[in-house]
């Protein structure tokens, strides 16, 4: 299944979506009123125009592209816009930053100031979207006959809150606007925890709305069994997605509509040569390059990167603008139960299923069967990783590591001198942002 996750000219504020209507007439004095003009223009979403299938297939295209900003950025802005993606692959081991705004640079070290311009905007986006999905779900409630679209805002709502979850620090607050108006509900720091089970609360609504679509029933089981892994739930995420086809995909789609609307991944990579696949990064950091694996595609190594002093190899996962993003996919849930088995220490289960998947691009066989504990794990997620290359999981991975598995950051992270000077972070999370600080309730991080 592909979902086209569209952009459009929507007005939205930061907690909300708010529709603006205009009428505009135009009188002159010469002329009687039988001959003004009335002009309709097609640009305005009025509230009147909202109740209506029609105006909730709208409202839920407002939230797709800001989710899809969000997650991959985009072609607009100055500079372009970064996506969380790019960026928590930077904290993680998939790219290096040949860039030279500060900003990314400090994802890519890990020491992040929470006035970061860039990680503001994600954060920012990323409300927009959970706000939006939010009213589209209320109006299409009121409306009544649309549960497929209440369905999938339910499952977008709850990967915001995985997202949050997987990258911030604890301490992320989801405030909410009444659809009916009013005052702005602030909302309260969640810690991550929180955070996964409301994620999984949305998405047993979504599995519930479903209405027998098996598309929209699996973004909803692949989404709850991703927040349960944040859990160490790891056993029940694997029976979460037992059901879910290998060969499902839900899509984050771009498109050259707009400039907006562009796959803001291969925008900062190829284009403008400010993210470089990375090699072994900060010593721990796979070797996505040097596998010379179909997974993760690369070219370069000749040039500089835009910084004019890195050489820069790019990846070729995304080759153009219209190049769409997997959200979730049938692939994520066998490597779920890959990670069951990992886990109960079965290294020929584990090396069963990925062999499996595997054989799909005529990769070599591996063999997991000597493999124990932390080994078994960390081999495991080596194959996730390549899998799952640039799909916004690595930094989530990486945490769960430590926080569930019980490894050294040291030993996971990438870690030591950094490339360019200084060294790398301890710091694991992006922060809250100041500009949160307009709510009461702001703490930055728990």
């Amino acid at each position: 299944m592909k979902k086209l996750i569209k952009n459009t000219n929507i007005n939205r504020s930061y907690n909300g979506l708010f529709l603006v209507g205009l009428s505009l007439l135009l009188a002159l004095g010469t002329v009687s009123c039988d001959s003004i003009v009335d002009v309709t223009d097609p640009d305005i979403v009025t509230p009147e125009s909202l109740n209506s299938e029609a105006g909730i297939q709208t409202l839920k295209a407002g939230s797709l592209g800001d989710f899809a900003v969000a997650m991959s950025g985009s072609a607009a802005g100055h500079g372009a816009t970064t996506g969380l993606i790019s960026m928590s692959g930077l904290m993680a081991d998939e790219y290096d930053y040949s860039g030279t705004f500060p900003t990314r640079r400090e994802a890519d070290t890990r020491i992040l100031q929470n006035i970061n311009s860039d990680m503001d905007n994600i954060f920012s986006n990323m409300h927009r979207a959970r706000a939006g999905a939010e009213a589209t779900i209320d109006l299409a409630q009121g409306f009544g006959g649309v549960p497929e679209v209440e369905s999938e805002m339910q499952s977008i709502v709850g990967y915001t809150y995985v997202m949050f979850a997987e990258t911030f620090c604890g301490g992320v607050p989801f405030s909410k606007v009444p659809s009916g108006g009013g005052d702005i509900i602030y909302g309260e720091p969640l810690s991550q925890t929180e955070m996964f089970n409301v994620a999984i609360t949305w998405f047993d609504q979504a599995f519930s709305s479903s209405s027998g679509n098996s598309d929209l029933a699996n973004l909803a089981r692949v989404g709850k069994a991703r927040a349960m892994l944040g859990l160490g739930q790891i056993s029940a995420a694997a029976n979460e997605v037992a059901t879910v086809a290998t060969d499902f995909v839900y899509n984050i789609e771009h498109s050259v509509n707009s400039r907006r609307q562009e796959n803001g991944i291969y925008i900062m990579s190829t284009v403008r040569r400010q993210f470089s696949i990375a090699d072994g990064k900060g010593g721990n950091g796979l070797m996505y390059r040097s596998a010379n694996d179909p997974r993760t595609p690369w070219d370069g190594g000749t040039d500089f990167g835009q910084d004019d002093i890195t050489l820069y190899y790019n990846q070729l996962k995304y080759t153009d603008e219209n190049a769409s993003v997997a959200l979730a996919s049938g692939i994520e849930a066998r490597l779920i139960e890959a990670e069951a088995l990992a886990d109960s220490d079965d290294g020929t289960g584990t090396h069963t299923i990925h062999n499996a998947l595997r054989a799909t691009m005529s990769l070599p066989a591996i063999d997991f069967s000597g493999l124990t504990g932390d080994d078994l794990i960390l081999a495991h997620m080596a194959e996730r990783a390549f899998w799952l290359y640039s799909t916004g999981h690595r930094q989530g991975d990486l945490r769960r590591l430590v926080d569930v598995y019980g490894m050294q950051a040291s030993d996971v992270f990438p870690w030591g001198d950094y490339f360019k000077g200084g060294s790398y972070d301890s710091n694991l999370t992006f922060p809250v942002p100041q500009s949160e600080a307009n709510n009461p309730n702001y703490v930055e991080c728990l």
